[in-house]
């Protein structure tokens, strides 16, 4: 890779993780501040275990809101290091995002509340990009359309 190269993945990788860590912000408190349905707390056996489902619920959503576009840029940026381009970008703004809590203050709260959450959290920050924008750059039938154009014109003789 060339030095303008590496310089413009670079930057693309900052836009990205800026761009993925103020939709995790807006998406995270969004979904965060709406009321579960009357109706979820009789499908559970607790009120506990249906309080912590719903919040694990419409967190992993906001994750995956916030994750798709910045896939989709991920793969039209840099469609052969997409899946670079998105876990860099990921990692930066999940870094950006706890860097905060790792106070001494507020240390203690977090990690005497529910470690299990803080920690299962992190990792859907950090993969939920490189996933999608792996699931996407697979998805897409480009490569499908000229495996099969390719192989059809070498079946019939042709180049």
């Amino acid at each position: 890779m060339t030095l303008t190269a590496r310089i413009r993945f670079s930057l693309a990788a900052l836009v990205l993780a800026a761009g993925y860590f103020y939709l995790l912000i807006y998406l995270i408190g969004w979904m965060a501040a709406h009321h579960w349905p009357s109706w979820w707390f009789d499908v559970f056996s607790s009120r506990h275990v249906a309080a912590v489902t719903c919040l694990v619920t419409l967190h992993t959503a906001a994750v995956l809101l916030a994750a798709l576009p910045i896939g989709i840029a991920a793969v039209t940026i840099a469609r052969k290091d997409a899946v670079l381009l998105g876990l860099i970008g990921a990692s930066l703004a999940t870094v950006a995002a706890v860097a905060p809590s790792l106070a001494p203050s507020i240390w203690p709260i977090v990690w005497s509340g529910h470690p299990v959450f803080f920690v299962t959290d992190q990792i859907k920050l950090v993969v939920a990009v490189p996933f999608l924008a792996w699931v996407l750059r697979r998805a897409s039938s480009n490569n499908r359309f000229e495996r099969s154009r390719a192989a059809s014109s070498a079946g019939q003789g042709g180049d």
